[in-house]
């Protein structure tokens, strides 16, 4: 089958290794298999939800697409809990639209022989479909598969849907030069484990400082230095993150943060795309996490039913949307605006209605609809509560 040429591949081939060696590298589990951890569960929910949808979207509309689980691990934690790539694999068996579905490809890579003689096993023991085909490469990291992976998910075609899970045991194993050769076609998404914890304990070493720029592809997340407070600076880390991959063209991004012990991030999923629909699927991902504010999650919750009953945090929508008075816009644009913000369409419905019942809002045309938003609708805006003006952007380059 024809491989098509992708610059970035050719780079990674010879930068990728380099990449790897020395920096950040953490402890892992000695072990064949270790213990899940309650951040563990909720990662793997945030996998669940997304892939629900983006399933649901690209399975139907694609006769084949990919996933590449680059760091699949021996596919079961020690306590029962089924590892990412058993995750990837029920998600799909287990989809409502299965009988609509075409056909996926799942590729596992696992670097440690042991690990991934057991992953074969336990994959072994998954129900069947004639349209889900595993493969779990022979031993080796992404470094070492990557080349051949990027040929064999696009060897159909350059636009073939590919959906790559970076979750690795620490910050050396994603340089960036990894992350944007998987975003360098036009259908391909990034799920990465992003870790705030390391970062924000290493950022002021200067010896660690090479390393991280791989990490993020620049130096310009110095300037978090500048922040204080653990949870600011956190925060400002991840946006100089999400500002690097947002430089590439045509990549939208979004995250949501898992917490433990403490209300600050122990770490975040950080999702790269190409298309307002894949951050629709990951948008309701995250906010189904976290109905309250779409951003972040305590391990603890896990067990707490109670901490999912908030209502959803709407005012930074409100505002944004109030500071368009005097414009009009049409509800396609506005609901673009509104998932690169990171909140559901839904969420604009409920805004545009509120702001309609006390006149800062007023649909123009239709006059007459069945609905009160309808597609092709436009709005006006009036009066907002808000004294400066806030254009609606991307969270990551907002102000």
């Amino acid at each position: 089958m024809q491989a098509f040429p992708n610059p970035e591949v050719d780079k990674m081939a010879t930068l990728c290794q380099e990449s790897m060696k020395g920096g950040l590298e953490m402890g892992k589990p000695a072990d064949l298999l270790w213990k899940s951890e309650p951040r563990t569960l909720l990662k793997h929910q945030i996998y669940r939800k997304y892939l629900y949808c983006w399933m649901g979207k690209i399975c139907q509309r694609f006769t084949a697409a990919s996933i590449v689980d680059a760091f699949a691990g021996p596919g079961v934690y020690v306590d029962g809990p089924d590892g990412s790539s058993v995750v990837t694999a029920k998600a799909f068996l287990e989809h409502a639209r299965l009988e609509r579905f075409n056909y996926l490809s799942l590729f596992c890579v696992e670097k440690r022989p042991d690990r991934r003689e057991h992953l074969v096993s336990v994959m072994a023991e998954q129900r069947r479909s004639p349209k889900l085909k595993i493969e779990i490469m022979p031993a080796g990291g992404i470094e070492e598969h990557f080349v051949d992976l990027d040929r064999r998910v696009h060897g159909a075609g350059p636009r073939t849907p590919t959906l790559w899970i970076l979750d690795p045991f620490d910050i050396s194993s994603v340089p960036f030069d990894l992350v944007k050769a998987c975003l360098a076609r036009p259908y391909d998404e990034v799920l990465i484990t992003w870790f705030s914890d390391e970062l924000y304990r290493f950022c002021e070493h200067e010896p660690k400082h090479a390393a991280i720029d791989r990490h993020f592809g620049h130096s310009e997340w110095r300037k978090a230095l500048e922040v204080t407070g653990e949870a600011p600076r956190k925060e400002a880390l991840l946006g100089a993150y999400r500002l690097g991959l947002e430089s590439l063209d045509h990549i939208k991004t979004e995250a949501i943060s898992i917490s433990s012990k403490n209300a600050h991030a122990r770490y975040s999923i950080v999702f790269a795309t190409h298309s307002d629909k894949g951050l629709q699927c990951f948008n309701q991902a995250k906010w189904s996490i976290d109905p309250h504010r779409g951003k972040s999650v305590n391990e603890k919750a896990v067990s707490q039913d109670s901490l999912f009953d908030f209502e959803p945090d709407l005012g930074p929508l409100r505002q944004k949307l109030a500071a368009l008075a005097g414009h009009a816009h049409t509800f396609e644009s506005l609901a673009a605006a509104t998932i690169r913000n990171g909140f559901k369409e839904t969420h604009l419905r409920t805004v545009l209605s509120e702001m309609a019942a006390d006149g800062t809002a007023i649909r123009e045309h239709p006059l007459d609809a069945k609905s009160p938003w309808p597609p092709g609708s436009l709005i006006r805006f009036y009066a907002p509560d808000v004294d400066s003006e806030v254009p609606l952007s991307s969270p990551a380059s907002a102000p």
